[in-house]
């Protein structure tokens, strides 16, 4: 017995089933520019067919070559073990990502047998396989062989390299004669063929044989064949033979599909194929890759028994939630199934409904390729959802439920056809409500990110937090969607919560602008917050977890601004707000505020004349205008933290609804609104307003929630005289800028000595707002750029009497006298 078969009779007496150990296994090294093909001498996997998601161990003869070099040539296999022979010796070499490969292990060629059995429990296929499905997961359950980065690293690229193949096949499609005239139904059905052909063919696959590769009409009809398709109509006076045969013979000569999992396959069809025009041409609606990979992972499907998961997605669009469910459904089957014991078991356990016939198509197509190699046997059925109970029934049937519904609003139509409209004008809160109503063992859901705080959806977080033990929300950036610039988050579900358990785990996770493009290839979330809540009788629906919570968690108890101050929209016309203003008093006009657009803190902005005419005005009319208040604005003024600038209106003016007016609830004279104006221009109150409120605007509802210090001193309205009066002074010297920064340095301090923060809150509270821009009529710094003393709050930094250039530490921090020093010794002694 030689070096190799010693070894594979070592991977199969560990538990490798035989035809899951390939002798001369070749595969394209994706992470190398040309793609070059490489052969390990043995390679086993921990779950057929082969793919670099289920490698696991790999054999390669050294032959004298250095050992670093040559592990590292073969991780694009996504073993993440690899041995090298030596002579008579094997060394086991753990392969990485990133970092070069680590010897880990040495045995002669006599010994491997004891080797495997001091290994046998992690080198099994089902630890290495749940390593390498967990691994990114934060289950916690990791061996430290298996580089979790490696898996990752492989996928990115091959998304990558598969897209631009199949756009480069695309191109040549259309380029061909006829092909500028072709349906994009018929496109979407030949690149299926296609590449449903490839897979075959470099798999090898025994059917494959039967046809000439060179042949594409045997090609098509072969894979017609195989996985009982209708035949394609022809293509005007063009075969479609003629129209794609230079397109086939790119897609064979391009990246082998031998090592490619076949669920990536189907993602990229997908996503290649479904583009914007398609969406828009067939209302075809698509959710990106690995958002449904991320909730179908953290619905921790492995928690159960397999037999016990029924996977539903209506509104299945072009099937991406299904393809996940199907990867991570069939990681959990038991490792001596075969293919068709595992195919047979899928199609019973996930299930899929759309109204749309041509995504219903996409989708089961999309499932055929990730279901290699198994004939069809999916079925998305064409189904109007809304349409009496069938929604209610086949949610009722399954109860793992993953669904992106449609966002708008049932029209006119839909109201009179579906019963449901009568409850709700949201389609997606129809959908919501009717999962909720299934009580199902785990959901997945895509919705407007409205559903994280807008009262619209109160309803159902309450209705969620009754009825799970474990809730997260994702908030989404703009983007994600492609087609679509709707806001969107993702909600996950999961452990019923019985009466008797009275608290719930929540995490809020969020995925930052700037860290869009890593998600949408790794599916690494920006942040993620923890929190284990209990839950009040009744619930009140709090799911999400704001940034700053800590901070908000010690002012829970601190008076509200709703409780001083009224905060309501400006006026709204009955005609474009550009149209109702006037340079010049005119009847029926009255002075006040347009455009918040470029307001400054404390500054008001130039008034105008304002159309207050009862007829022309949709609503405010009714409003209390004449009193002194504060006027903030209603937009949010920066896209970071610095969101909103207010002022004090002594005059009683008009304003639109661009702003808020902020009118007294109790008596206050006028040192007291600038007092509080303070505050709403403050960090606390920004803040506050950042992590609570949409990207665009601001809510009425949220400007009164903002907690406010029980008392404020009498200083802030001196600060805040002194601070306008010197913005309307005219710049006479040269030290005007630094003269306002340092007032606005110290209003912002006795704002935060009023709330009494614990330093280590304060601190946290001034490094949110850190590189962010400050809408003030001056140059503006952080904190911490103009007054850089640390382990200080901003009062002290301030006030003095820390000055970082003197000793003072020496003054403040006293030796004791000596008689107390005497005292304090007997003490101790």
């Amino acid at each position: 017995m030689n070096a190799v078969e010693r070894l594979a009779q070592a991977f199969r007496d560990t538990g490798y089933r035989s035809e899951a150990v390939v002798c001369d296994y070749a595969f394209a090294d994706v992470l190398a520019d040309a793609n070059p093909t490489r052969t390990v001498q043995l390679a086993a996997f921990t779950r057929t067919p082969p793919s670099y998601r289920s490698a696991a161990l790999a054999v390669v003869n050294g032959k004298g070559r250095c050992a670093l070099n040559l592990v590292k040539k073969h991780r694009a296999l996504g073993a993440p073990v690899l041995f090298v022979i030596e002579i008579d010796e094997v060394t086991v070499w753990q392969v990485r990502s990133d970092a070069p490969p680590r010897a880990i292990d040495k045995a002669k060629l006599a010994d491997v047998l004891d080797l495997f059995a001091r290994n046998r429990s992690q080198w099994h296929p089902d630890a290495i396989h749940r390593a390498k499905s967990l691994g990114t997961t934060g289950t916690g359950y990791q061996l430290d062989f298996v580089d979790v980065g490696l898996l990752p690293a492989i996928e990115g690229e091959i998304h990558i390299k598969l897209d631009r193949l199949l756009v480069e096949t695309l191109e040549m499609s259309r380029k061909s004669p006829g092909g500028d005239r072709l349906d994009p139904r018929v496109l979407f059905r030949v690149l299926f063929r296609l590449l449903a052909a490839k897979v075959l063919q470099d798999r090898r696959h025994p059917y494959a044989e039967r046809w000439d590769a060179d042949d594409l009409a045997a090609v098509l009809a072969g894979i017609e064949t195989y996985y009982s398709l209708g035949q394609l109509g022809g293509h005007g006076n063009t075969p479609l033979t003629t129209v794609f045969d230079a397109a086939w013979r790119h897609l064979r000569s391009g990246i082998s599909f031998s090592n490619i999992s076949s669920d990536d396959l189907a993602f990229v069809y997908e996503n290649t194929l479904v583009t914007p025009e398609t969406r828009k041409l067939f209302g075809t609606h698509s959710t990106p890759r690995q958002v449904a990979e991320y909730v179908v992972q953290r619905l921790a499907l492995h928690e159960h028994r397999p037999e016990d998961i029924r996977v539903y997605e209506p509104f299945a669009g072009s099937g991406v939630f299904l393809v996940s469910a199907l990867r991570h459904l069939r990681d959990l089957l038991p490792v001596d199934w075969s293919d068709q014991q595992r195919h047979d078991f899928l199609i019973r356990h996930i299930s899929g409904d759309e109204i749309d016939p041509f995504a219903c198509e996409v989708a089961t197509l999309s499932l055929i390729l990730a279901d290699y190699p198994n004939h069809n046997g999916w079925h998305i059925d064409e189904a109007d959802l809304f349409a009496d109970d069938t929604l209610a029934r086949r949610m009722a049937a399954n109860n793992v439920i993953l669904c992106n519904p449609p966002f708008e609003a049932f029209d006119h139509a839909g109201k009179d056809r579906h019963a449901v409209a009568g409850e709700t004008h949201s389609k997606a809160i129809a959908a919501l409500n009717a999962a909720l109503d299934a009580e199902p063992l785990a959901l997945g859901f895509v919705l407007p990110r409205s559903f994280v705080l807008d009262r619209q959806f109160s309803v159902q977080r309450r209705r969620i937090e009754r009825l799970y033990g474990s809730v997260e929300i994702l908030k989404l950036p703009d983007g994600i969607f492609g087609a679509s610039d709707v806001e969107t988050s993702a909600l996950i579900a999961r452990d019923p919560r019985p009466p008797a358990i009275g608290s719930i785990k929540l995490r809020s996770s969020e995925v930052a602008e700037r860290d869009r493009s890593s998600f949408l290839t790794t599916g690494r979330t920006t942040v993620h917050r923890d929190s284990t809540k209990t839950v009040e009788n009744p619930p009140d629906g709090r799911l999400w977890i704001p940034e700053l919570n800590a901070l908000w968690d010690y002012l829970r108890s601190s008076p509200r601004l709703g409780s001083v101050l009224e905060p309501k929209r400006g006026l709204e016309w009955t005609y474009s707000q550009t149209q109702a203003t006037s340079d010049v008093a005119e009847p029926g006009y009255r002075l006040g505020f347009l455009n918040s657009r470029h307001l400054k803190q404390y500054l008001a902005p130039r008034p105008l004349w304002l159309d207050f005419r009862p007829d022309h005005l949709r609503c405010g009319r009714g409003h209390d205008w004449i009193q002194p208040k504060l006027i903030a604005s209603a937009i949010r003024l920066r896209r970071g933290p610095w969101c909103i600038g207010a002022f004090v209106d002594p005059e009683g003016l008009l304003c639109s609804q661009q702003f808020f007016g902020l009118r007294p609830v109790v008596p206050l004279d006028l040192d007291q609104l600038a007092a509080i104006c303070t505050v709403l221009n403050g960090p606390v109150a920004n803040a506050f307003l950042a992590v609570n409120s949409p990207k665009r605007g601001l809510r009425a509802s949220v400007v009164g929630d903002i907690p406010i210090p029980t008392q404020l001193p009498p200083k802030l309205a001196e600060l805040a005289g002194r601070y306008t009066e010197l913005l309307h002074t005219p710049p006479m010297w040269g030290d005007t800028e630094a003269r306002l920064a340092r007032i606005l340095a110290e209003i912002d301090a006795a704002v935060l000595e009023a709330y009494d923060l614990p330093f280590r809150l304060e601190r946290q509270l001034l490094a949110f707002f850190e590189g962010a821009e400050r809408p003030v009529a001056h140059p503006w710094e952080h904190w911490d750029i103009q007054y850089p003393v640390s382990g200080l709050n901003l009062a002290e930094r301030l006030s003095g009497r820390f000055n970082p250039a003197g000793d003072w530490v020496r003054k403040v921090f006293q030796p004791l006298p000596e008689d107390q020093i005497a005292l304090f010794r007997d003490y101790v002694d």
